[in-house]
């Protein structure tokens, strides 16, 4: 008996070597199984897609300068489209159409060998709603900071037009040639209809930099299949309540005909970037995140 506790005992303590290799074997798998998983989320949860902004009419690309530094302070990668005909561009308003609009946000995007997440302002909605129906395989994201959602076959014009309670419609002035679109008496109404709720520094800004916009791209409709601006549900719209362009209802109507479903509200005029661009930057950083 003594000597079958002995060898059961020498048998057990000779496979002790082998179990404790195999135990640290398995930890030693398991924690560097762990360790890459970590990696690449890590790799994953840092890899920022690139933002394409487009503004609106009657601005130009300034107006997104705050927004530019603050998401490129955030790891992003943004590029500014600077749309024919608006700031420092002498481009005569003749030869400015839509579908110029268009080819310098195609241009933007194709800058990059991945999809990107696409905002647009105002006019810049319509312009970002053509251009993602043409690209949308090159869309992560499409999003409306008080955004135009023209449906196909209508225009900017006929959509504004449509807003009965918007102050811009009544304000406007066209040149003797019809090609140009001004804001009677800019020093008043500018900051009325697009900023009311900016600082007076913030008014003059834009007065300073006010120029008037080419007709012929408000006045083309839009030309898209309903099935390629689908998008599978990838669009978001920031509404701005208190403002006196695109007014609230306005904005809710347009995003619902275009089924979106992803909102978000910000009280602001028409140009939050120079109003509450703190405010914006933290909306479009949780858009860009989802």
């Amino acid at each position: 008996m003594k000597n079958f506790k002995t060898m059961k005992k020498s048998k057990i303590n000779a496979q002790s070597p082998l179990k404790t290799i195999s135990k640290l074997f398995l930890l030693l798998f398991t924690t560097i199984s762990a360790a890459s998983c970590t990696n690449d989320e890590n790799a994953t949860a840092e890899k920022k897609s690139p933002v394409v902004l487009v503004h609106g009419a009657w601005q130009a690309s300034y107006v997104w300068d705050q927004t530019e530094t603050d998401l490129k302070a955030a790891g992003y990668d943004v590029t500014v489209v600077k749309l024919p005909g608006h700031g420092d561009d002498t481009t005569p308003a003749y030869q400015v159409s839509f579908k110029t609009y268009v080819d310098e946000v195609k241009k933007a995007i194709n800058s990059y060998n991945e999809p990107v997440i696409l905002i647009g302002h105002s006019l810049g909605g319509a312009v970002i709603t053509q251009t993602a129906a043409e690209v949308p395989q090159k869309i992560k994201k499409l999003v409306y900071v008080a955004g135009f959602i023209p449906q196909s076959g209508k225009s900017v014009l006929d959509y504004s037009q449509m807003d009965k309670a918007s102050l811009l419609p009544a304000s406007l002035q066209l040149s003797e040639d019809q090609t140009l679109a001004g804001i009677v008496n800019p020093e008043i109404n500018l900051p009325k209809i697009f900023s009311q709720d900016a600082t007076e520094a913030q008014k003059q800004f834009l007065i300073a930099r006010y120029k008037a916009e080419p007709t012929i791209p408000l006045g083309t409709p839009l030309n898209y299949k309903a099935e390629d601006y689908n998008l599978g549900g990838k669009k978001y719209y920031i509404f701005t309540t208190a403002d006196n362009t695109i007014t609230y209802n306005f904005q809710q109507e347009m995003a619902k005909s275009a089924g979106i479903t992803n909102t978000y509200t910000i009280n602001s005029g028409h140009s939050p970037f120079i109003s509450k661009s703190p405010e914006l930057t933290t909306l479009l950083k949780e858009i860009l995140l989802k």
